[in-house]
């Protein structure tokens, strides 16, 4: 798609995060084809094209994000070393007062084999667990022997006292 001064226009992509508390956010041209990644890899490649140090209000800025959502999407990405190599650092800007977070992502990595999960053996003799709601035994045992509890207590002390 052209606009009239015959520059290539990029329609931006919207995107709504998968839980209700995510608010959208907009795709940046180029990185259509990650579009269906969760935010923070979407946001990793993003910072790794930019061959430089990032910070919340690069974020902010290229994917339409507030800033306090800029920032826990730099702060998630630090964290998730299993898909992300980053190095992190605290910039300090001109005036004391303001330190900004900043990170440079060396690369991402591919996604690790799925962990498999092995059903657990039954030892011999245990029955077949079945699902659905089970009871704990929790609750009021006493409806109806209201007086029993009372009797108990009573034959305790005159047991007590006795001694």
């Amino acid at each position: 798609m052209h606009n009239d001064t015959g520059q290539k226009k990029h329609s931006l992509i919207r995107k709504k995060g998968l839980q209700s508390n995510h608010g959208e956010y907009v795709v940046p041209p180029g990185m259509e084809e990650w579009a269906d990644d969760p935010l923070y890899l979407l946001v990793a490649r993003w910072c790794w094209q930019q061959k430089r140090w990032v910070n919340r209000n690069d974020i902010a800025m290229a994917f339409h994000l507030p800033d306090r959502r800029a920032s826990f999407q730099l702060s998630y990405i630090s964290r998730k070393k299993d898909r992300v190599v980053c190095r992190c650092r605290n910039n300090s800007a001109s005036d004391i007062r303001h330190h900004r977070n900043e990170i440079w992502v060396d690369r991402i990595l591919p996604p690790g084999p799925e962990p498999r999960r092995e059903t657990p053996v039954r030892p011999p003799g245990r029955p077949e667990k079945t699902p659905g709601a089970t009871s704990r035994k929790v609750g009021n045992g006493m409806t109806g022997n209201t007086s029993l509890w009372d009797q108990m207590l009573k034959q305790v002390r005159e047991e007590q006292g006795d001694e």
